[in-house]
C-alpha cells in the first residue's frame, strides 16, 4: 500500500454530491462509517488505495479527489411547497449539498437570445461527447459543430446509419438529416443568474 502524508480531500464533497450517507459510502468500500469521517476531514492519512477505492464508488479520476478546486457547499434549508411556504426539517435530514459540473469534459455558452426552453443571458453547460460515446447525445439537447467553426444548439436524434438528424428548439427552422458528428456536448446543466434590482 502506498501511503502519503495527511491531506483535505473531495471524498465529502462527491459523497453528498452522490447522495450517499457515511454508512452507505462505508459499506461500498468495505469499511466503517467512521473510518469515512476520519478520512473526510483528514484525521488519517488517505493513501492511493483509499483514493482509488472512493473513484470507483463516485465515478470521479483520483485526481478530481485531491484537486484543489472544489464545489461550494450550500446548507438545504428546505423543500418549497406550491404556496411558497417551506417545509423545513431537522439539520440531519437536510445535510446540504455541493454545486458541480456533472460532466467529464464540460463546455459552455452564454445565450445572447432565447433559444428554445432557454433564455437570453442562461449559461449552458454540455459535456462533450465523441466516438461511441455519442450515442448519449440522442434525444437530448446539444451543442453541435457547424462549417466554419459555427456552433448550434440542437435537439439530437441518431439514425438506424449512425448519422444524426439536428432539429431545432424553435418551431419554423430547418431540420438537417443524415449529418455527421465528431462531436457534440450534451447539455447537462442551466445557470441562470437574476438581475439585481436597480
Amino acid at each position: 500500500m502506498i501511503r502519503g502524508q495527511a491531506m483535505q480531500t473531495r471524498i465529502r464533497h462527491y459523497r453528498k454530491l452522490r447522495g450517499l450517507t457515511l454508512q452507505q459510502l462505508a459499506d461500498k468500500v468495505e469499511t466503517t462509517p467512521q473510518t469515512i469521517s476520519r478520512l473526510e476531514t483528514g484525521n488519517m492519512t488517505v493513501s492511493i488505495d483509499w483514493l482509488e477505492r472512493f473513484a470507483g464508488v463516485f465515478d470521479v479520476q483520483v485526481r478530481d479527489l485531491i484537486s484543489g478546486t472544489q464545489g461550494r457547499e450550500i446548507d438545504l434549508m428546505g423543500t418549497l411547497a406550491g404556496d411558497g411556504a417551506a417545509l423545513t426539517a431537522t439539520e440531519a435530514d437536510l445535510p446540504g449539498f455541493a454545486v458541480d459540473i456533472p460532466a467529464d469534459r464540460p463546455v459552455a455558452v452564454w445565450l445572447s437570445g432565447r433559444v428554445g426552453p432557454y433564455e437570453a443571458g442562461d449559461l449552458l453547460i454540455g459535456n462533450r461527447l465523441e466516438g461511441a460515446d455519442l450515442a448519449a447525445a440522442h434525444a437530448q439537447d446539444c451543442l453541435v459543430p457547424g462549417d466554419n467553426n459555427s456552433l448550434y444548439l440542437r435537439r439530437v436524434a441518431r439514425e438506424d446509419s449512425g448519422l444524426f438528424t439536428l432539429m431545432p428548439l424553435d418551431a419554423g427552422g430547418d431540420v438537417r438529416f443524415g449529418a455527421e458528428l465528431d462531436w457534440a456536448a450534451r447539455i447537462v446543466m442551466r445557470i441562470q443568474y437574476f438581475r439585481k434590482p436597480r
